[in-house]
């Protein structure tokens, strides 16, 4: 018997871009899907920590569409989840012993210390401000849901 020459973890890993392509765009039309920032965030967060190198491109790919579906400049949310991870992240991990308190801080991080960054980066650069809207809550709360169950 010969043996199949793709492996089954990049060919899923590819299927789950796709899936996130067709994702992303309903969440711009459907204002109940969120927009996955902070579950994109974490897997980045995961992959810099395992040394994965091809789970690290599947995340920067999915990011980098994130960022174009909601306009935000090109990387902006690499350089972001690359400063927490190797900065902020493993002083949190020092303090806060709980996996659920990370996860919880995680999310926060991601959607508020995201919406400061493009905030602060924008006005070195002279450019407008990110928007927020009150959605953000109601997207904190199921993306949390998501990583604490799955991460």
């Amino acid at each position: 018997m010969q043996r199949s020459i793709t492996y089954k973890n990049s060919v899923s890993d590819l299927l789950w871009i796709a899936v996130f392509a067709i994702y992303i765009a309903l969440s711009s039309i459907y204002l109940f899907f969120p927009p996955m920032l902070a579950v994109l965030g974490f897997l980045y967060y995961k992959a810099l920590r395992r040394y994965d190198l091809f789970s690290l491109i599947i995340a920067s790919i999915m990011l980098l569409m994130f960022e174009a579906e909601k306009g935000y400049w090109f990387g902006s949310s690499i350089v972001y989840f690359t400063l927490i991870s190797q900065y902020v992240m493993p002083k949190i991990e020092q303090t806060v012993q709980s996996q659920m308190g990370i996860k919880g801080i995680f999310v926060l991080l991601s959607y508020f210390g995201f919406s400061i960054f493009l905030g602060m980066v924008n006005s070195v650069l002279i450019l407008p401000l990110p928007s927020m809207d009150w959605h953000v809550i109601f997207y904190m709360a199921i993306e949390f849901a998501l990583i604490a169950i799955a991460g």
